[in-house]
């Protein structure tokens, strides 16, 4: 029996556990998760009536994961590809992990206050079956209101701790061992450089990985935060063309 991950299209948290599973070739069957409309389902499933539910969520005989850092550790385990967790590297990919769920909490306040603003972004978050119901854009603003209050999450001072976590990255590299083209954060490409790339999803999403429509993607754009990091967005770019395959 294959593994079965639930996870969100346009989540970089999911994409986080897409590509390290497909990275180490595991193969799994994917399902897509409807924020609000799936909770009380993945609530069964997890046997957790109380307390925040997320996604990605890996279904395997052992149990559920529920969370991208523990998939890539079971991808690490499974299956054949680039060596995820090299020894003795595994402290220094857990802080750029702890890192990037930082930056990538600032970044998701950021990129949900402008989605409010936007009509078209919002019926882009509702299921396209029910986007010409009376009421889609309630709908939507509802689930990401409550997403904005199940995280704690407001805009105010995001963007700064978003910009400090890019400056980091852009000093990691500058001083990373990696001999290779683009340069990873490691002596090889690893897991730190699955994470850390995601940082760059509310700067702006990549062209691929990330399955986005066109109102949310320029609602997870920070024009600014781009403009500053061509750098860094053009490193990210690389990685996917050299390292992310379907």
């Amino acid at each position: 029996m294959k593994p079965e991950l639930l996870s969100i299209a346009y989540s970089p948290w999911s994409e986080r556990a897409r590509w390290a599973l497909s990275c180490r070739g595991v193969a799994c069957d994917t399902r897509a998760y409807q924020p609000l409309i799936g909770e009380p389902e993945l609530r069964w499933r997890l046997r957790k009536w109380t307390g925040p539910v997320s996604v990605p969520v890996l279904f395997t005989t052992d149990g559920a994961l529920d969370d991208s850092f523990r998939i890539a550790q079971y991808a690490a385990q499974h299956g054949d590809g680039a060596e995820l967790f090299p020894a003795g590297q595994e402290a220094k990919i857990a802080a750029w992990n702890v890192q990037s769920e930082r930056a990538l909490a600032a970044g998701r306040a950021l990129s949900l206050a402008r989605v409010l603003q936007n009509r078209e972004a919002l019926l882009e978050m509702v299921p396209r079956p029910l986007r010409k119901m009376p009421g889609a854009v309630h709908l939507a603003t509802a689930g990401i209101g409550r997403t904005l209050r199940k995280y704690g999450a407001t805009a105010q001072g995001n963007a700064e701790g978003l910009k400090v976590a890019l400056d980091s990255l852009r000093v990691d590299l500058a001083q990373s061992p990696s001999t290779l083209e683009p340069r990873t954060l490691l002596a090889d490409f690893s897991y730190a450089d699955i994470t850390m790339a995601q940082l760059l999803a509310f700067v702006r999403p990549p062209a691929s990985g990330l399955k986005i429509g066109r109102a949310n993607r320029a609602a997870f754009t920070d024009d600014d935060l781009a403009a500053q990091s061509p750098d860094l967005l053009a490193w990210r770019d690389a990685l996917y063309a050299k390292y992310r395959h379907a």
